[in-house]
């Protein structure tokens, strides 16, 4: 092993593969076991040496809790991610450097260690790589052969099928050919022909657009520009929406949907719900191959998006007055009419003055707030009066009280920052609250309601509303019987309304969490939500020292789909008790026993269990048969966990992810060699 740290950088430009090869070595079984702790971090040209820090620390020591490193300034944080790392052999993965001076306010983070200790970095600038490490050559991919681009393309264009139709061959071999051998290209116009009729016809015309777009731009622009001319009006909307996100951003499915939702890019399709629709239309993006999938257990948690594609998305975007981005220097001073025509605006960086934002005000759409500084923003609620879509505003502040202007809002996501300002003109800290203004009551047009504060009771007003995300600390007479609309309906805290009845008015209602529980309350809560046939997810929230009272009967669910209990089960239900169609379930802090997994394991049709800390109180498992339909298992912070699964359980298991817990053992006997095993 080396004496030393050493520095191993991919190089090449964007497209070229050098994410995709890092993240193979990263992930790679034979690797991981060389190293006692790893990160992996997106850098990108927007550095926030404060984020990265945070971010590998988290990655490396899971058991620091993200508040705490937040007080600390980045020269405590470099010290402590070195202390951390001194005695370990790490592999700390830096995606994506693009200037000498990010590794330079970085590397001292990085002791020595263990021998055999790497840091590896990606970079478009040789540079960097060299100044990094002078005495490690860089790795740099290579351009593919015509050879090696053509079953690229083919594995994309048609996927599952072992060979394409012979009379298509030459064509796409053209196709390809324009490519110039960048895989990310090639896997774009994949992704575009796997769409497409299979004939010579459809395919000669794909080639022909090509050659057409090759006379204005290059040969990596052309694809792209093909690709998105290729898409439905709607869907390029959905594309450039994406340049709203920061770059390298891992994008939640959710938000995405419900932005798209409340913009109103989604065609009506009969009586199909647009959020259904719009994770239609997110698949399609996937199946082009224009947005990477991030998380999946099971379904898409996450997405992210390759540089160049947006990039693109942000450069097409500004063209079409769609999306405006400002990053600090881009739009300070906008000069013509037409820069301020903008419909959407995303905020990236802190500003000590937001005046810059008043051009736009008769012409914006859209204003989400990505990081927000404490400057005065009041004129946003009494001047923007066309915004359909405002996020990442603060609620500690006096001026929203005129949020009630507002009244186009079809989302309003308000997050909690503590403003000295407001505060020091409270006259009593009793009064310090944050309760938000009467005033919301007026957005009745409102789809999306995200909260970090408590919340007046005039829900009941927006009757349009789709998706409730409040802050557990609601009314305890919160009104919510004329929300008959209401998909979503996320921390709701405990409070009278349990006994008002106000739940079963939800008829629509899909999802619901309700947090702060009293042993008291449940079967109140049951009799609530047993006539909601849509009900598909659950998660009930125990308060501290409060138990599931026996006997919990759910078996009555017969549309629940998923289940979340965090809190102490004096007693699992039996298996005929359980929620016959059932095919997600997690636990946490449940002290489940050993005899607990004997009734698991019978439940015919979970494919997806989630034990979290304090979900069981033994440390050894050993699934001997069972779990029929199990996909994935997904076992966090339980320390000293010895598990075992035999050859006659878990047959379907595809899926294994094990995070956060120390000294944990794995066996796995006659499971397949393609499972994905993941350990963080």
């Amino acid at each position: 092993m080396e004496p030393r740290r050493r520095v191993v950088s991919i190089v090449g430009m964007g497209g070229l593969g050098k994410t995709t090869l890092a993240k193979k070595l990263y992930n790679h079984s034979d690797l991981k076991k060389q190293f006692d702790c790893r990160a992996f971090v997106y850098v990108s040209k927007d550095y926030r040496r404060r984020d990265t820090l945070q971010e590998i620390i988290v990655a490396v020591n899971p058991d620091c809790i993200i508040e705490d490193l937040k007080k600390l300034q980045e020269e405590e944080l470099v010290l402590k991610l070195h202390q951390f790392l001194q005695e370990k052999r790490y592999l700390v993965v830096l995606d994506d450097i693009w200037e000498i001076k990010v590794w330079d306010s970085l590397q001292s983070a990085f002791p020595s260690g263990k021998m055999g200790s790497k840091v590896m970095l990606t970079t478009r600038n040789k540079e960097v790589a060299l100044y990094a490490d002078a005495m490690s050559e860089p790795l740099e991919p290579r351009f593919l052969t015509q050879d090696e681009s053509f079953e690229l393309f083919c594995k994309k264009a048609f996927p599952g099928m072992n060979e394409m139709p012979s009379d298509l061959e030459n064509l796409g071999r053209q196709m390809v050919a324009k490519c110039s051998g960048l895989p990310l290209t090639v896997v774009v116009l994949g992704g575009l022909l796997s769409t497409k009729r299979k004939t010579a016809e459809e395919w000669t015309r794909v080639l022909q657009n090509i050659n057409w777009h090759l006379s204005y731009n290059d040969r990596v622009s052309a694809v792209l520009a093909l690709s998105y001319n290729d898409l439905p009006f709607h869907l390029k909307s959905c594309f450039l929406y994406l340049g709203i996100f920061p770059e390298d951003s891992s994008i939640s499915k959710r938000k995405l949907i419900h932005l798209w939702v409340a913009e109103g890019f989604l065609p009506q399709q009969g009586e199909e719900v647009a959020e259904g629709i719009a994770e239609n239309c997110l698949n399609e993006l996937i199946d082009r191959c224009m947005v990477q999938v991030g998380i999946s257990l099971g379904r898409v948690k996450t997405i992210r998006m390759h540089d160049l594609l947006r990039d693109f998305s942000v450069l097409k975007g500004n063209e079409e007055c769609f999306l405006e981005v400002y990053s600090g220097h881009k739009i300070e001073s906008p000069t013509t009419p037409q820069r301020t025509k903008s419909r959407r605006l995303a905020i990236h960086v802190e500003d000590n003055r937001y005046v810059f934002l008043k051009p736009y005000a008769p012409y914006l759409r859209s204003l989400q707030f990505f990081k927000i500084g404490h400057a005065e923003i009041g004129f946003i609620y009494k001047e923007f009066k066309l915004l359909r879509v405002l996020d990442g505003v603060p609620t500690q502040s006096r001026a929203l009280g005129a949020v009630g202007n507002l009244i186009q809002l079809r989302y309003l996501g308000l997050v909690s920052r503590f403003d000295f300002k407001y505060a020091r003109s409270l006259k009593s800290r009793a009064r310090f609250t944050f309760e938000l203004p009467r005033s919301i009551g007026k957005l009745k047009n409102l789809l999306i309601l995200k909260l970090e504060n408590c919340i007046p009771d005039v829900i009941w007003k927006m009757k349009n509303l789709r998706h409730l995300f409040l802050s557990g600390t609601n009314p305890m007479n919160l009104r919510l019987d004329t929300l008959s609309n209401l998909r979503t309906l996320k921390n709701l805290g405990s409070g009278r309304w349990i006994e008002d009845g106000g739940l079963v008015k939800l008829t629509n209602l899909q999802r619901l969490k309700i947090v702060g529980l009293k042993e008291a309350n449940l079967n109140s809560v049951f009799s609530n939500i047993k006539g909601l046939h849509c009900l598909e997810s659950l998660s009930l929230e125990f308060r501290e020292n409060e138990l599931f009272p026996p006997p919990l009967r759910l078996s009555h669910f017969e549309h629940l789909l998923k289940l979340h209990l965090d809190g102490k089960i004096v007693k699992l239900p039996a298996l005929h008790e359980f929620p016959p169609n059932l095919i997600k379930l997690r636990l946490l802090n449940s002290y489940l026993d050993q005899d607990s997994m004997r009734k698991l394991r019978r439940l015919p049709n979970l494919q997806m269990l989630l034990l979290g800390a304090y979900s069981c109180n033994w440390k050894k498992l050993v699934c001997r048969r069972g779990f029929p339909q199990l996909h994935i298992l997904h076992i966090e912070d339980i320390p000293n966990l010895k598990l075992t699964v035999k050859a006659s359980a878990m047959k379907k298991l595809t899926h294994l992810k094990v995070s956060r817990c120390p000294e944990v053992s794995i066996e796995l006997l006659g499971k397949s060699r393609f499972m994905n095993i993941e350990v963080s």
